[in-house]
């Protein structure tokens, strides 16, 4: 029998998935932190994510940002699986050359949507974005 509550079982199992994600091998991310309705990840610079003017490219962290996101909420999904259905993201500074620290927050968990608001914020402290998504519940479970 296991010492471990079931929410740090479940939250393990995040970790495994988050480290199995086929798009970490392009877009590489730390996941830092889990919490209830809470997550942090960290990107690390790296030149291949510039754009032409030697910035981190919008796209790179607009999937950092959803990914915090997905996971904030994914704490409360019970497991089962949840898709990006809507997402606005808002840039407001560069960042380039340091690493860059996405934090997500569950705002409101509903039957089938689940609100979350996202911050991205260089290890400096300058805010680089911020962004709003909403997930959809899917029926079907994530293997742990």
């Amino acid at each position: 029998m296991t010492s471990e509550s079931p929410n740090a079982l479940y939250f393990a199992s995040l970790r495994r998935l988050f480290e199995r994600t086929p798009a970490l091998s392009f877009v590489k991310q730390t996941l830092e932190e889990l919490a209830p309705g809470q997550a942090r990840l960290a990107l690390e610079p790296d030149d291949r994510y510039n754009n032409g003017a030697g910035c981190i490219h919008g796209g790179i962290i607009a999937t950092v940002l959803d990914g915090v996101g997905w996971f904030a909420c994914a704490t409360r999904s019970e497991g089962y699986w949840l898709v990006t259905a809507e997402f606005k993201v808002n840039f407001l500074e560069v960042a380039s050359h340091e690493r860059v620290i996405a934090t997500g927050e569950l705002l409101k968990k509903g039957s089938e949507l689940f609100h979350a608001r996202m911050d991205a914020r260089t290890e400096g402290g300058r805010h680089v974005a911020s962004a709003l998504a909403t997930y959809t519940l899917l029926p079907r479970k994530f293997r742990p």
